[in-house]
């Protein structure tokens, strides 16, 4: 009780603390250790990197092999890791993602008893050349998933260090964390090989321990990645694939470079060919895949001796001819899969061109039929769904994830709402226009309503770690979508698009925070946004607007809203006679930007009514009993 006591009273504190500063601030919402980036120079108040903005990354090279009959991955790895910053480094954080499957590992639910493993165990680690005692504990700590490696000479700003690290994991007999088995022989692997902790001018080292709720933080990288498994696996990845002509024989290697110029569908493995000995050209029980990614933040890929194979690619940039490759691999009983590759392509031509109108950042797309959906750099990882709407709007929401937070680095970990409330939002109308009947705006607004107001519906700049489970759907996904969704009706389409592609062409490849999101799009659209940014981010506030009075004079009304929840939404009247609408207006959410807890909204041309409506199934109210006035 005391320590639930003490950790309530510590998020109302940090709220109080952000909504002094926001008022104290006018429109600068900065809390004090993001405030001092502003100081730094490394960030500004308008919205753009500032002049002495850094950040490190890595160059990985990988060289692994999966043998899935044991499910251990085993491999070694040479990493360049760049310091770009100002500060000399006493350590290195890596990161052991699967320690979270050790038995006594910190999670944040429960796991299938046959996903417990012994986590990463890493062999062999040099630094510059020189062997590190792993056994030595005053140089190395291994807590959770985290591995600090303690240093004997700092690392010098604008220098790099070379590690070399040799581990293997075991991968759990059944689906896991994000990664796992789905079959005997299909797996998805994530999270898999050691990899360097983000470091940067918010926070320096990310310690924040993996327990399985909040996903992922990385900077952009290099990766070079050799994969070794049996002969008649295959392998989809993240990057671009670079022997494919080493390891297919001709029929389908020319299926594939179809693919790569072909605006239809091409059906590289059938069912036909599942099973043959024909596909590869390696005669030895083990072939290598290979692929580099650059500037991406992670690796990951999916695996199978059984998937169904469908590629094809759309010209994203009509000046130079670029094309992106889209893919999909799944298994034959996946019945919502055999029109998924043309769903992928036409989400990604919609984001590229409509919403958000920015080309799509990466050379290539793969949806992988594996379970439940989680997003990585250039692939994700989809379960199958029963109907159209579903296969539809799991597809597009994880392949926003490739702009929010791969494209743009955010800091997922701390601010979920910065990537899952944008790839809930962004692909609204795709997923009406695709699906006829999908709702997915009421389904949004459903879920918020059912939770907003009660005492776990808490600001959405209260970092992830500090709140519960209870809250974080809410606060990840509903909210921040439906914020969204009303600032895009409130700046109208044109000047929306125009500051968030200003907020992605200035952010892409870096690590934006939520005041560099606010700050670009009040400088864009030359308006103090403060009214709509402090009720929704960081107040106590939910959406229930009510009709306080009408009065009528003569042939118009004035109907009085009330805005009890705080919260800026837009309005919506219906004057109604015998069951008809003889009038309606709407406003938009600005009408609150004095912030006026009571605004009159004056009809013209009324002479006869018997009542007015308040509201529609597309704004958010948690009460509607008040939204009805009869006359």
């Amino acid at each position: 009780m005391k320590g639930y006591v003490l950790k309530t009273s510590f998020l109302i504190l940090v709220v109080l603390t952000f909504s002094s500063l926001a008022l104290a601030q006018d429109e600068s919402y900065v809390p004090l250790n993001i405030k001092n980036t502003y100081k730094k120079n490394t960030r500004s108040y308008d919205g753009k990197p500032g002049i002495n903005y850094w950040q490190n990354n890595s160059e990985y090279k990988i060289n692994a092999k999966l043998d899935p009959g044991t499910k251990v991955l085993e491999g070694t790895e040479q990493i360049k890791y760049y310091n770009n910053s100002p500060d000399s480094l006493s350590e290195i954080v890596i990161r052991l993602y699967h320690n979270i499957n050790k038995p006594n590992a910190k999670r944040d639910f429960n796991l299938n008893e046959k996903s417990v493993t012994d986590g990463v165990l890493v062999k062999k680690l040099n630094l510059d050349g020189n062997s590190i005692d792993l056994s030595n504990k005053s140089v190395v700590n291994i807590a959770g998933t985290n591995f600090i490696l303690k240093l004997k000479n700092k690392i010098s700003p604008k220098s790099l260090v070379n590690l070399e690290i040799e581990w293997s994991v075991t991968i759990p007999e059944v689906q896991s964390v994000r990664f796992g088995s789905y079959d005997s022989t299909s797996m998805f692997i994530a999270y898999w090989y050691p990899q360097i902790s983000v470091y940067d001018d918010v926070d320096g080292w990310d310690r924040m321990d993996y327990s399985g709720l909040v996903e992922m933080y990385n900077d952009c990288n290099d990766f070079d990645v050799s994969l070794n498994v049996p002969v008649g696996y295959h392998i989809w990845a993240t990057g671009v694939w670079q022997n494919a002509d080493e390891v297919l024989k001709q029929k389908y290697l020319d299926k594939y470079k179809l693919a790569w110029k072909s605006d239809e569908v091409i059906k590289i493995f059938e069912k036909e060919d599942l099973g043959s000995k024909e596909i590869y050209k390696t005669k030895n029980d083990f072939h290598t895949f290979k692929f580099t990614g650059e500037n991406v933040p992670d690796f990951a890929f999916g695996i199978s001796d059984h998937f169904l194979w469908d590629a094809s690619s759309f010209e994203v940039d009509k000046s130079t001819g670029k094309r992106v490759y889209v893919t999909t691999a799944y298994r034959l009983s996946a019945k919502d899969y055999p029109d998924n590759c043309y769903y992928a392509k036409e989400t990604l031509k919609y984001f590229s061109f409509e919403m958000p109108a920015v080309p799509f950042p990466y050379p290539s797309a793969t949806v992988f039929n594996g379970g439940g959906g989680m997003e990585f750099p250039m692939i994700v990882n989809n379960g199958s769904e029963d109907s159209k709407a579903g296969t539809v709007g799991l597809t597009s929401h994880e392949l926003a994830h490739q702009y929010m937070p791969f494209y743009l680095g955010t800091n997922e970990r701390k601010y979920p709402f910065m990537d899952e409330g944008w790839a809930v939002m962004l692909p609204y109308d795709f997923q009406e226009r695709m699906a006829e009947g999908n709702t997915p705006r009421l389904r949004t607004i459903k879920g918020y309503e059912d939770f907003a107001g009660n005492e776990f519906d808490l600001p959405l700049m209260i970092p992830t770690p500090t709140i519960s489970w209870r809250s974080y759907r809410i606060s990840a996904y509903n909210k921040p979508a439906l914020a969204y969704d009303i600032l895009r009706k409130t700046l109208g389409d044109n000047l929306f698009l125009k500051a968030l592609r200003t907020y992605i062409e200035q952010w892409n490849g870096k690590h934006p925070i939520p005041t560099d999101f606010f700050f670009t799009f009040n400088e864009v659209s030359n308006q103090d946004l403060s009214w709509f940014w402090k009720p929704w981010f960081y107040d106590f506030s939910y959406p229930d607007l009510a009709i306080e009075n009408v009065k009528s004079k003569r042939s118009s009304i004035v109907i009085q809203i009330k805005n009890q929840g705080k919260l800026p939404l837009p309005i919506k009247l219906q004057v109604m006679l015998n069951d008809e609408v003889v009038k309606e207006i709407y406003k938009t959410a600005e009408v609150w930007k004095s912030g006026k807890e009571k605004i009159d909204v004056k009809i013209d041309g009324i002479k006869n009514y018997d009542a007015i409506i308040l509201g529609s199934e597309l704004i958010p109210d948690v009460n509607s009993i008040d939204n009805v006035y009869i006359k």
